[in-house]
């Protein structure tokens, strides 16, 4: 009687911890994987579709990018704002999984999609640079194969909501 109550102390503990690092791992890839990061966010529109994107504004946030994040939620990306500037080119250093580049022209449309873009496969050789098409004025960036699957194309038009910090960005209506 008493080894079936130690026995079945020993398995109810063994659980309890069991379930206790289930949770603290789950906790720390949430904080690692969230949704949407402290960056300032915006509701984007790319003809009908609508887009919640983080903005990436400063050098820092804009060289950081999504590296580091093992996903994004669907229907969520990172809209790289370009003020005063255009970008020369992307690459994939940090990155764990693959995107759709959605480059935004200045005049507010999409003026080209790099599909599948995938992650480099070693953190020792050179990075690819994908190449801005012309004058961009952001770049969106979305999990691999949205692009297609909400019916995205060269010419749709971009619509910015303001952002929740104040920062008044083009592309509005």
């Amino acid at each position: 009687m008493k080894s079936e109550k130690f026995i079945t102390s020993i398995w109810f503990l063994s659980l309890l911890i069991a379930c206790s690092l289930i949770i603290t791992v789950s906790c720390k890839m949430t904080g690692n994987d969230r949704n949407l990061s402290s960056l300032d966010t915006t509701n984007l529109r790319i003809e009908e579709t609508k887009i919640i994107a983080e903005i990436a504004f400063t050098s820092e946030e804009k060289s950081k990018g999504l590296a580091g994040r093992r996903s994004i939620p669907d229907g969520t990306g990172m809209l790289f704002y370009y003020s005063e500037s255009t970008p020369k080119g992307f690459w994939m250093k940090g990155m764990l999984f693959s995107i759709d580049i959605i480059w935004i022209g200045q005049n507010c449309t999409i003026i080209k999609i790099d599909n599948d873009v995938t992650p480099p496969s070693s953190t020792n050789g050179k990075l690819k640079i994908y190449p801005a098409p012309a004058l961009t004025g952001a770049v969106l960036e979305l999990n691999s194969g949205q692009a297609a699957l909400l019916g995205l194309n060269i010419g749709d038009r971009v619509v910015y909501e303001p952002s929740k910090m104040g920062r008044s960005l083009t592309c509005s209506e």
